[in-house]
Order: structure tokens, then sequence, then C-alpha cells
């Protein structure tokens, strides 16, 4: 029998008894008012209480999570950083060992490594153990936390931004019409027939982050700028005419396909890279690269003439990706030079000709091995609670030049 229940039986078990005096009847009926007040209240008081201790116990969670999140960040921020201090020692060194400032050794493919080291307390690198302090107190994190990190440069993307001038322009133009081209759908299935309807949007693009307020145009299949005035066709405005701080911005583009954007945004970047790294750019994108500075790209590219079905082009994209993708499980460097990168089509066996003919020096000024712009993103846990967060590092300064938490 609950508290309650007890109390009306002794109400009752008094009425039977007989008539009550006044005093005694006063005092009987203040008592059940104050019970009546206080369990309310004290119900009240006691869910605020459970629900204070909850919000607490989750902003500790979140706080502790977050932390764990930054602070495998910062791990790799800091590898990442120290790569113009690891060059100059391998300048040192190469009396020691030589050619070992040759060596294309870039650290980021270490940070994220490191971050897990930090968090586990112990480190693992191909497959050899270099130290396992795990259950040792003051090393890795407590009980209910965990952090993972994933590093990827943004210098194999197409860099939205080079719009300085008409040939960075042409060039912006070329990348980004052949990266939306591979996600569409529908179009032209001659590949060198152009697609007015993504050549529109590219160009909406181009418009949207040059400095002018000249309407770029298509003129014979060309990609040109005119001297008319620059305005959205739907809602008169004017483009932004200044460069993106940030890939979201080009949802705001006039006409941009938001199904095409989804597609290729994991290939797009707004920030400063310098050359396309081979060994993370995505193999369409060199392809046509390197078709756009073949000499006899109706034969190499496009099969004209082919004895073996397939491009030579495409033979050799498919032993540049294995290529790549046995040097990086090794934690090397797909191509340690771009000389490396460029032999691969000399080597090609004599049943795939006929082999590109290349213009090596023109495209090697667009082209390169390093890294300089790195994308982190970490993820930190306590218990049931998770924060992640996603950042952009210079390498060569160690700065963040993009920050999210989420």
């Amino acid at each position: 029998m609950s508290r309650s229940q007890q109390a009306w039986q002794a109400v009752r078990e008094e009425l039977r008894a007989g008539p009550i005096d006044s005093q005694r009847g006063v005092a009987f009926v203040l008592v059940l008012l104050a019970i009546g007040i206080l369990i309310p209240f004290t119900s009240s008081f006691l869910y605020k209480a459970d629900v204070h201790l909850s919000i607490s116990t989750n902003m500790k969670e979140e706080t502790v999570a977050y932390y764990h999140a930054r602070s495998a960040m910062e791990v790799a921020r800091l590898v990442i950083k120290s790569q113009n201090e690891f060059d100059n020692m391998k300048k040192m060194l190469s009396g020691m060992i030589p050619n070992f400032d040759k060596q294309n050794i870039e650290l980021w493919t270490f940070a994220c490594e490191f971050s897990k080291a930090f968090c586990t307390g112990s480190l693992k690198l191909l497959d050899k153990e270099f130290f396992n302090f795990t259950g040792m107190q003051g090393v890795g994190l407590e009980r209910g936390g965990m952090c993972d990190c994933k590093a990827l440069p943004e210098d194999g993307r197409v860099n939205i931004n080079r719009v300085d001038s008409p040939q960075e322009k042409r060039q912006l133009f070329m990348d980004l019409y052949t990266t939306f081209m591979h996600y569409r759908d529908d179009g032209p299935t001659d590949p060198r027939e152009l697609d007015r309807e993504v050549a529109e949007m590219v160009g909406n693009i181009i418009d949207a982050a040059d400095s002018d307020d000249e309407r770029t145009q298509f003129v014979m299949g060309k990609f040109q700028s005119s001297g008319a005035e620059n305005q959205n066709k739907i809602t008169g405005k004017k483009p932004k005419n200044a460069k993106f701080d940030t890939l979201a911005e080009l949802k705001l583009v006039a006409d941009l396909d938001p199904t095409l954007y989804c597609k290729a945004a994991n290939e797009l970047t707004p920030y400063s890279t310098k050359k396309l790294n081979v060994n993370t750019a995505e193999l369409h994108v060199l392809r046509r690269l390197v078709c756009e500075h073949t000499t006899n790209a109706e034969e190499a590219c496009y099969g004209l003439g082919s004895t073996v079905g397939l491009p030579a082009v495409d033979h050799a994209m498919f032993c540049i990706d294995i290529c790549r993708s046995v040097r990086q499980k090794l934690m090397s460097p797909g191509f340690g030079n771009v000389g490396e990168f460029l032999s691969v089509f000399d080597r090609l066996p004599a049943e795939w000709l006929p082999r590109p003919i290349l213009d090596k020096n023109a495209l090697s000024k667009k082209i390169g091995v390093n890294s300089k712009v790195i994308r982190v993103e970490t993820l930190g846990g306590y218990f049931q609670t998770f924060k992640g967060l996603t950042a952009v590092i210079d390498t060569g300064t160690g700065n963040y030049v993009y920050w999210r938490e989420y």
C-alpha cells in the first residue's frame, strides 16, 4: 500500500471513530492542505532537478567530445605544419643518404596516424608497431572517449577561383566542363560535341568569380568573353563578381544544376592550390588535361585508328590508377615527380598504339606531385555524444584557412 493510500486509510478510520472537535479538525484540514501543496511542488522540483542534471551531463559530454575532435585536429595540424622543417632536414641528410632530398615524402599522409596514436596510445605504420602504451595511466583517452581523423589534399581538385586571366578562364572552363559532363546522365554522345546547357552553367560560375561585368559567350563552340553586361536573366541581378570564399557559394550561381553540384562537389575547391596533383586528381580530370596537351588526340584519346578497342590514353589511365593505389597503400605518393608520371605514356606496350604524343613542357607547367592545401576531418566522441570538425590547412604556414564545427 502506497503512502497516499495509507494517509486516506487513516482519514477514514478517524472519521469512523466519531465526531472531531473543532481544533483537531482545523489542524487536520491544514495538514491535508499542506500535503496537497507540497506534493506537486516536490514533484516539480524533482523533475526540474532531473532535467538540469541531464542538461549538465549532455553539456559535459558535448564538451569532452568536442575537445577530443579538437585535439585530433591539432595533432594533425602539427604534423602538417612540420613539412617545411622536414624538407630542411632532408637537405641536411642528403650528404649521408644519397638523393634523400629528392624523395617526395609528404607528412600529411601520416598526420591522421599520429592523431589516432594520440587517441589510442599506440602507433602502427605499415603493419609495424612503433609503440603501444594502451592501458597505461595518462595515455590515450578515458573510458567512453574516441576520436577519428581523415586527411585529403585539395590540390587534386579543380580550383574554381582561377579566373585572373583569359588563359586561366579558358582552362577553368575545360576543367569544370569535363568534371560536370562526367556525371551528366544525358547529353552529347560525341565527347567533341559541346553540351550547351552545361557550358552555360560553367560560364555562369566563371562570371560569378571574375571581377568584370562582362558575360561569357559561346561562339562557334568556343568559350570567350563578350562586351555585354552580365546579369542573371531570371532575377536581373548582377553576379557576385568576386572569388568564392567557400564551395557552398556555388549554390547561389544562376542555373546551377543541384544534382551535378552534389555529384561533383568533392572534385572542386575554392582554395589557393597551385598545380593539379597527379597523385590525387580524379582520372577523368587527368585524362582531359593529358588529351588537351596531346598532338595526336584524335587517335590516342578518341580511338580513331586504334587497334585495341579502347583509346591508348584510357589504358594509360588504368596503369596510372594501379600505380597510385599500390604506392598509396604503402603510405607513399603515387609518383615522386612529374617525370615519373609522364614516363608512363612512353612505356605503354606496342600493341596499345598509337601512343599519345605529349607536349611535356606545357603539361609540366600545370601538374605537380606536391600538396599545398590539406582538408582534415576529425570526429570526437564521448559515450553516445559525437562532435565533428572540418578544417583546411595551408601547409606552408600551418594556418587554418577554413573551419567548421558540427
